[in-house]
């Protein structure tokens, strides 16, 4: 049996959206799975994690269950998910877990319209954000600690979300343009937020200077792309040294929506070429 496509979805996920990418695999004869957190945890901005949700959540409830089963895993990774993913692989590699008498593990590991981020580099970082200032597409409930005085000392922080979204309008502009106009509206307007520490926790691991993940690593340009452009998306394949790439030209940055058999296609012939070549 081949390898489970493991998707990492990215900001402000909802498993819906990746259905019709899933279905178009199922169509090819390909197995695959997205799972994303149904809630977060109430953020408390006086201690913040130490350790991405996402990437915890992916290690514990997607990763390691296969693993678990010694199956095979190919990580496909979109947008923000090309931070909190890899940064959940440490020893997962199929070499590494083959010299440890272990089956399974990781063979391929695919990039989409993806932002990259090394150890200490939060997401926010990568995009090149600043997190004080935010863009006006994105809306941030932001909660600050509290100020530690002697009337307060005995006051717990206040706990919240902390929520972070990107605006329907600008989530039609940027993420769904190439769409009808109706459901492009219909999907901005189920985007969710999603806790803004997600995005300022920096990356604790990164697998581009793991030795068992030479070779393994591959990205797929999306050349229209409004919300990540294609020479930052070129830039991150330079600095990651990822040898395997595809262009999908005329695409916009959400290609699971508007070709998702095309998309489908291309990963898993991409997923292949990996193959051959170890």
């Amino acid at each position: 049996m081949g390898p489970t496509i493991v998707i990492c979805s990215g900001a402000w996920p909802l498993e819906s959206f990746f259905q019709p990418l899933i279905q178009a695999f199922k169509a090819i004869g390909q197995d695959a799975i997205c799972k994303v957190p149904q809630s977060y945890p109430a953020a408390d901005p006086d201690n913040p994690p130490e350790h991405n949700y996402d990437s915890v959540f992916l290690r514990t409830h997607v990763l390691n269950p296969l693993l678990e089963e010694g199956k095979g895993i190919v990580i496909f990774m979109h947008s923000y998910g090309g931070v909190y993913g890899p940064e959940s692989l440490e020893g997962t590699s199929k070499k590494e877990r083959a010299s440890k008498g272990l089956q399974g593990g990781v063979v391929a590991v695919i990039f989409a319209a993806a932002h990259i981020a090394f150890k200490g580099v939060s997401a926010i970082d990568a995009m090149g954000l600043d997190p004080d200032n935010l863009p006006d597409y994105l809306e941030h409930d932001v909660r600050k600690p509290r100020a530690k005085t002697r009337l307060h000392a005995h006051v717990r922080p206040k706990l919240s979300t902390d929520l972070v979204g990107l605006k329907k309008a600008a989530s039609k502009a940027m993420l769904f343009h190439d769409l009808p106009d109706e459901e492009a509206d219909r999907l901005a307007g189920l985007l969710p937020k999603q806790p803004f520490t997600c995005f300022s926790t920096p990356v604790q691991w990164e697998p581009y200077r793991d030795l068992n993940f030479q070779g393994l690593l591959g990205y797929i340009h999306t050349e229209a792309d409004r919300i990540l452009p294609l020479e930052r998306q070129k830039h991150y394949v330079e600095i990651a040294g990822i040898e395997h790439t595809y262009m999908m030209e005329n695409m916009s940055h959400s290609p699971h929506h508007e070709q998702p058999g095309l998309l489908a296609k291309v990963v898993v012939d991409m997923m292949k070429t990996i193959y051959e070549r170890k």
